[in-house]
């Protein structure tokens, strides 16, 4: 596998600190350690029957889908 595809593979999955919610649209910006700013907004997927939101600071698993602009997700928390 060449570097190019290695570099968009490790790209899909991502752990961050979240830095900002809205929960009323259900979205947060995500802080990952290589990068100096934060994420664009990321939809928090829904956990029925439960509306789970992160916290500030929490740490959440991420899954970006491949391709131009690249949509992403906030799957869940990572307990400590």
């Amino acid at each position: 596998m060449d570097r190019e595809m290695e570099t968009s593979l490790e790209n899909l999955v991502r752990v961050g600190t979240v830095t900002w919610v809205d929960p009323a649209k259900r979205v947060a910006r995500v802080k990952f350690q290589d990068m100096d700013f934060p994420s664009a907004l990321l939809p928090v997927l829904v956990n029925r029957p439960h509306l789970w939101m992160p916290e500030i600071n929490a740490t959440v698993l991420c899954l970006y889908l491949p391709g131009f602009g690249m949509d992403g997700y906030i799957l869940g928390e990572i307990w400590p």
